[in-house]
């Protein structure tokens, strides 16, 4: 049996106490509370909503099911929710876990600061962007 993990790092309480996740209950009056489902992509990733297409292999024949392409959007369409500055010692997936609430959603925060590359958001001392989703209310205050 594995000892829980500490407050401060539990993926759960810490999406819960994220600025993200408190804009997004604000806005929402919904939960935090993402599902996974085998086999489909959780509501949370970069790819929930790209869809999916059918290649067939034209050796075998046997059809492929693989995700579109993401495209990002542009920076100015997301709503800022917040700033952070980079301390020293941080990485990308420690500043989203901090102000997203998850640390595998280090991809909102490169869509939100134009960073192709998340060591780009490493650098201590700059202030990162934090944004919410597209779609969400608000946008164009970048």
């Amino acid at each position: 049996m594995t000892a829980p993990l500490p407050p401060e790092t539990d993926p759960a309480l810490v999406a819960a106490r994220s600025r993200v996740a408190e804009t997004l209950l604000a806005a929402t009056g919904g939960s935090t509370a993402g599902v996974r489902v085998g086999g489909t992509i959780a509501p949370e990733s970069r790819y929930a909503t790209v869809g999916t297409a059918v290649t067939v292999d034209p050796d075998t024949g046997q059809e492929v099911v693989h995700l579109r392409r993401r495209f990002v959007p542009p920076a100015d369409r997301l709503a800022t929710a917040g700033w952070e500055q980079v301390a020293d010692g941080d990485r990308v997936d420690l500043l989203a876990a901090r102000t997203v609430g998850d640390p595998t959603a280090f991809w909102q925060l490169c869509d939100a600061n134009g960073a192709f590359d998340p060591a780009e958001l490493e650098q201590p001392g700059r202030v990162v962007r934090v944004a919410l989703p597209e779609g969400f209310p608000g946008a164009g205050d970048a």
